[in-house]
């Protein structure tokens, strides 16, 4: 479930070894309150720690310059954490260690690490082990509360998975491009100015050469900010206007500038592009068996007539593969009935029409050939490879777009009903 992963900024920690240059605080710096949610508190030592886990994972410049600009977003991040935390307590909800070591797994297959070096790794970058794991932590929690309190509004029917299918093959031969996002969205008029400097910020990152996949995980507030911001394959013309006009504008590897909707911020990369086409016929794939039966040119066509009523018997009679093994010995065939495996593509002109028609263990009406007739059947056949989503592909999509609205709009709610005060 993506919105599960609404929240989470798990580290995609590939840094080798960047070390932190902003000097520590002094120790009642550190016991300062950076902001009131509710009951709780978010400490200096917490939006510090943040911080310095931010820039590192995201490969940002690790300058004064830097924190200072991130800290306004990072400490928005850590305050929507607390309301998680928060709700989840109400909720009853938690999570167990089982689930905390499988996150943490996750991390380290990500950064080739080998099962429990998730702690060791972490440090070694500078970053205190504590908040990753309170990251991870609130990603979990955020995650089950979301299913449980919306699991039954997420149904999506056959008909809007068949609907979602029947528009794309109706967009075969259209140019799609992979696009992966961040997402910064503005919650209120008066965050609009330091999001949009962020935006800008990153972009000014990005294109230095940051990992877009790394500050997606970091900063992007989008369902998709697990897997690095990525979409998937789009059509430009199918998304909001402005986000398609800067998708149709960018070539492979390019970032667009900060794109305004009504959701906030949004950064775009395009990472390739291609033609969305459906199975190719001909790439089609089949497991072929064969009864020939061989007519000499001084047959005459007395002599191919009788061999056409001999493979017409055959045909009849074959009920599987199984059979035309068998048969085949019976007619004394001259070839083995093994003719192999072959896309119909590979197929001569004269066995492809038949082949591409025949249900699996169908035998073939007779086919004459130059120096015969021969009955074929399919014994398996797998289907062409397609970039068209599967049925599966495009439900877990959908829900995971309601979920990602039904987030959001819980979020949101959260917040408007909560005390919140930013005291840095």
């Amino acid at each position: 479930m993506k919105t599960g992963r609404l929240r989470r900024l798990c580290l995609a920690l590939t840094v080798p070894g960047l070390l932190f240059l902003i000097d520590p605080a002094p120790a009642q710096e550190l016991q300062r309150i950076a902001a009131v949610v509710n009951d709780d508190i978010v400490s200096m030592r917490d939006l510090r720690s943040r911080v310095r886990m931010v820039i590192v994972t995201s490969r940002l410049p690790a300058t004064p310059e830097t924190a200072n600009r991130l800290a306004p977003q990072i400490l928005r991040g850590l305050i929507d954490e607390q309301l998680q935390f928060q709700e989840a307590k109400r909720q009853g909800q938690t999570v167990n260690e089982e689930e905390m070591q499988r996150a943490r797994g996750d991390v380290e297959i990500r950064n080739g690490l080998k099962p429990g070096e998730f702690q060791a790794f972490v440090r070694r970058l500078g970053v205190d082990p504590s908040t990753v794991e309170q990251q991870l932590q609130a990603s979990l929690l955020w995650a089950k509360l979301v299913r449980r309190r919306f699991g039954n509004d997420v149904a999506i029917s056959e008909d809007e998975v068949q609907e979602s299918l029947d528009r794309l093959r109706a967009d075969e031969g259209k140019i799609q491009k992979r696009v992966s996002e961040i997402l910064l969205p503005v919650d209120n008029p008066g965050e609009e100015a330091d999001v949009q400097r962020l935006a800008g910020r990153l972009v000014e990152q990005l294109r230095a050469g940051a990992r877009f996949g790394d500050v997606a995980r970091q900063f992007s507030r989008a369902a998709n900010a697990s897997v690095g911001g990525d979409i998937g394959w789009v059509l430009p013309e199918r998304l909001a206007p402005e986000i398609a006009a800067a998708i149709e504008a960018l070539d492979v590897g390019q970032i667009s500038e900060p794109i305004r909707t009504l959701f906030g911020y949004h950064i775009i990369r395009v990472a390739d592009t291609n033609v969305l086409a459906g199975p190719d016929p001909m790439a089609e794939r089949v497991t072929l068996k064969q009864i020939f039966l061989p007519v000499p040119p001084s047959a005459g066509d007395e002599g191919r007539a009788a061999q056409r009523s001999l493979a017409e018997a055959v045909a009849a009679t074959a009920q599987d593969c199984a059979d035309i093994d068998v048969l085949a010995e019976e007619v004394k065939s001259p070839v083995s009935p093994n003719l192999g495996e072959f896309s119909i593509g590979e197929l001569a002109p004269a066995l492809r029409g038949p082949v591409a028609d025949l249900k699996t263990g169908d035998a073939s009406a007779p086919i004459d050939l130059p120096n015969g007739v021969m009955v074929v059947m399919v014994c398996d056949r797998q289907a062409a490879p397609s970039n068209l989503p599967t049925a599966e592909a495009i439900r877990r999509q959908l829900e995971s777009q309601r979920y990602e609205i039904l987030a959001q709009r819980y979020l949101r709610d959260l917040r408007q009903n909560a005390f919140v005060e930013p005291r840095v």
